[in-house]
């Protein structure tokens, strides 16, 4: 006896976030994080031991970043369930 065929339920095209995608925008957003910091550390004049921390802490930061933002991109979840029936 088979089983009759479920279809699945697939997200919007728009509600999901490919990994190459997500990849590819933080990707550019690092870079121009990158860029905007080392402008502000010539603005200032950061002292050369100081701008050596500041990249590492960068760097951390879009480590920390890439790890956590699939989980922060998916939508929030609500916290109380609809009943089906009033």
């Amino acid at each position: 006896m088979a089983k009759p065929h479920t279809a699945k339920r697939h997200k919007p095209r728009h509600q999901v976030l490919h990994r190459v995608e997500l990849d590819k925008m933080l990707e550019i957003l690092s870079a121009f994080d990158r860029g905007v910091v080392e402008l502000s550390m010539g603005l200032y004049n950061v002292p050369r031991r100081e701008r050596v921390i500041m990249r590492q802490q960068n760097r951390r930061l879009h480590r920390a970043l890439k790890a956590c933002l699939p989980r922060l991109l998916k939508p929030p979840q609500p916290l109380f369930e609809r009943s089906g029936s009033r």
